[in-house]
């Protein structure tokens, strides 16, 4: 299993005891500031991210280019509203970290594949989605008030993650459990669209992994790989890890939506709490699509 029951357990604790989206900093109680503030400024950076994402992709497209795309203007105003979420999360993960006494980051420059309409919805996707794994991800390192704020912020990650995948034609919430990842598997998402930063964020990005579904199979590569090692594709999802020989990399049969591919040097199933076995990835991918 990739997480324990126990974790997902206190996680829709925190998240039941939420009755409104912060507006304000959360009220602190006496914690670990140094930890809390790495952990905000971690999410800050993730937060940033999407919020240029939006930004950029709405200056670009249209009201009249989603409708060209055969895309109701309706779906571009709800898409407004996400980003609109965004710049709220920044607003107020910025003003935490300050109450706390620390710096909050600032924005990285980044780079968009903004080719159109269906590239933008695609992103804005998986942008989602890696959103709710990185805050599932880091739920362990916080508590109390802090906790239930990243919970609150997880679960309307979640509900435009849903949003997308129904805008597409998929399902909007696939599975039982999402999956949380480490956050050094979060930061090799993004830094697919990260340039340069004007801090260091103490992480390492695996190596990028090439992806692509081919029927049943996914086709994979990266830079430096060794032909004659022995590598094995591992499936993330739905509270699972599932393990296949990477020259036959076979989709396990009951993913019915999105998943993280990682290729690691063993067949054992990694955890949660241990990412060295991993060479490449993870990469997104959604099983499914029309």
């Amino acid at each position: 299993m990739r997480f324990s029951l126990v974790s997902i357990a206190s996680t829709l604790a925190a998240t039941a005891s939420v009755l409104s989206v912060m507006a304000a900093p959360v009220k602190l109680a006496k914690r670990d500031t140094a930890s809390d503030i790495g952990v905000l400024n971690y999410a800050l950076t993730l937060e940033h991210l999407e919020t240029e994402f939006y930004v950029e992709g709405l200056r670009k497209f249209s009201d009249a280019n989603f409708k060209d795309a055969n895309l109701d203007e309706e779906i571009r105003r709800r898409i407004v509203h996400i980003g609109e979420h965004e710049a709220t999360h920044v607003k107020v993960l910025t003003s935490t970290i300050e109450t706390l006494g620390g710096t909050p980051v600032r924005p990285c420059t980044y780079k968009f594949p903004l080719d159109d309409v269906y590239t933008f919805v695609a992103i804005a996707r998986a942008l989602e989605q890696t959103g709710v794994s990185a805050y599932l991800g880091v739920a362990d390192k916080l508590d109390g008030d802090l906790l239930t704020a990243a919970a609150s912020i997880a679960t309307v990650e979640a509900r435009h993650s849903s949003f997308l995948n129904d805008v597409v034609g998929e399902t909007g919430a696939p599975y039982p459990f999402d999956t949380p990842l480490t956050e050094r598997e979060i930061f090799t998402v993004a830094s697919n669209f990260i340039t340069e930063c004007p801090y260091d964020i103490g992480l390492t990005p695996f190596k990028q992994l090439s992806a692509v579904i081919e029927g049943e199979r996914v086709k994979t590569s990266y830079d430096g790989e060794d032909p004659d090692r022995q590598t094995w594709c591992q499936f993330l999802y739905n509270n699972k890890v599932v393990v296949s020989r990477r020259e036959e990399c076979k989709i396990p049969p009951t993913v019915v939506g999105y998943f993280y591919l990682v290729i690691t040097d063993t067949a054992t199933p990694i955890t949660f709490d241990d990412d060295s076995r991993i060479i490449a990835g993870p990469a997104l991918l959604f099983r499914g699509d029309h």
